[in-house]
């Protein structure tokens, strides 16, 4: 039956000289393997433009729930970003949310909400003109609660360290608890406090130096480590440490 869908392009993999196997996230399905013909060769190059990290398209396939491989009949833009493919810092912040979801998503099963917040997320990026630094920080705290894993915003005079495995803020320091807990510092502690205070992630904004960022984005990911392993071998948040100032 010929089926569509919205879908972001999170992976693809040659098949052939012309075909490519293209890991989908789908609006109506979820994660889906698909192959897609006719991606190679001079007269080619929209579709390959297409099949870009997080390109956002609608997806026509021959859908058979008993194969773990669907066939594409056609592939066309469903939005496409206006600003993200021509500015190196949302683009980097682009390659790092799709490693994130593509490392992360395992479901074959409609998720709306989790689709719809990644419409919503790849949008506000492209249309932000400033407070860029940051963002990859909101996608994460805003995800982890699409995931089912948002920290628990206990925070206060006497709970001021956040504990990583217990997804909570707890009175002692790292230098109190056992070997192995994973407790952040003070300071990073209240800044992850004032992100899970916002009452929309993606505005009010919050003042705070590269460094700090960086520590807490690192502690961020080390939180996602707890509860996905693909997650050990991330490798895309490095350039961000050079790209966003």
């Amino acid at each position: 039956m010929l089926e569509n869908s919205p879908a972001f392009v999170l992976k693809t993999t040659n098949y052939s000289e012309t075909s490519v196997i293209a890991k989908v996230y789908t609006r109506q399905w979820g994660l889906q393997s698909v192959m897609i013909k006719g991606v190679h060769g001079g007269k080619s190059r929209n579709k390959q433009n297409l099949l870009q990290p997080l390109s956002y398209v609608d997806i026509s396939m021959y859908r058979n729930e008993k194969k773990q491989i669907q066939f594409a009949k056609e592939l066309k833009p469903f939005k496409q970003w206006k600003d993200t493919p021509y500015n190196y810092e949302k683009t980097a912040i682009t390659f790092f949310i799709n490693e994130l979801l593509y490392k992360t998503i395992r479901e074959e099963a409609s998720d709306t909400q989790l689709f719809d917040f990644i419409d919503e997320s790849l949008t506000t990026l492209d249309e932000r003109d400033k407070a860029l630094a940051d963002f990859p920080i909101r996608f994460l705290i805003k995800a982890s609660a699409m995931f089912g894993f948002l920290p628990l915003d206990n925070y206060s005079t006497q709970n001021r360290f956040f504990n990583l495995d217990e997804g909570r803020f707890v009175p002692q320091s790292a230098t109190d608890q056992p070997a192995t807990q994973s407790i952040l510092a003070e300071e990073p502690s209240n800044l992850l406090h004032n992100y899970l205070s916002l009452n929309n992630i993606y505005q009010s904004e919050i003042i705070t130096s590269q460094p700090m960022r960086n520590n807490l984005l690192m502690a961020l990911l080390e939180y996602y480590k707890i509860h996905f392993n693909q997650l050990h071998d991330f490798k895309s948040h490095s350039i961000l440490h050079d790209i966003l100032r």
